[in-house]
């Protein structure tokens, strides 16, 4: 059987048993999701590479956790697994004070070229304008909250906040939820501010 019509879930079958070609398999196939998950954390302010490692550790960890019987597809729990192992390595960075984890990944790192003084925690916390690449990182982490059955978000709150990752403008928002745009705009600081306290607290 060659690799193109192997699927996912025979491939971790294979790798759980000890084959190791197996296993390499699913790491060349998902390496560029985990290269892809990792570029919304360091365009964010960590570094790239560094953030890469961590989500092949995650993407590592999903082949060998990965049971058919509990969980969906494999490449749902792999994407799942990705985002836990960045997240995980995030937040153990910042209850070090923003130091370097493993000599290389730190919070303070700035975002791109343009912007030498904003860094991670700038990004999540600034309720300036809805920029994609922050509204991703955001996404990201309160998704990683809620399937961690974290409830401390508002009904209210998560409608506004999809709807901003929607592409809508905060005050069509606003008509919408029947609410004024200061409300809007307070659900959104609220959100950073929750997913600010989850990260460095």
């Amino acid at each position: 059987m060659t690799e193109a019509i192997m699927t996912d879930e025979y491939l971790v079958k294979l790798a759980q048993q000890g084959d190791f070609e197996a296993e390499e398999t699913l790491m060349r196939r998902y390496k560029e999701v985990a290269r892809n998950k990792s570029k919304l954390y360091f365009m964010a302010g960590a570094d790239e590479e560094d953030v890469v490692q961590e989500g092949m550790i995650g993407l590592f960890k999903a082949v060998r956790q990965y049971n058919p019987e509990k969980n969906a597809a494999f490449s749902t729990f792999a994407n799942i697994c990705i985002t836990r192992q960045i997240i995980s390595a995030i937040r153990t960075a910042s209850r070090q004070k923003h130091q370097i984890l493993n000599g290389s990944l730190s919070l303070s790192n700035p975002v791109g070229t343009d912007k030498d003084d904003l860094c991670l925690e700038d990004t999540v916390v600034n309720d300036g304008a809805d920029n994609p690449e922050t509204l991703l990182v955001l996404d990201d982490i309160i998704d990683y909250m809620l399937q961690n059955n974290d409830e401390v978000f508002s009904q209210f709150e998560l409608e506004v906040f999809r709807r901003v990752v929607a592409g809508k403008e905060r005050d069509a928002i606003a008509e919408e939820l029947d609410k004024n745009r200061k409300s809007v705009d307070n659900a959104m600081s609220r959100i950073r501010n929750k997913v600010a306290s989850f990260i460095w607290d």
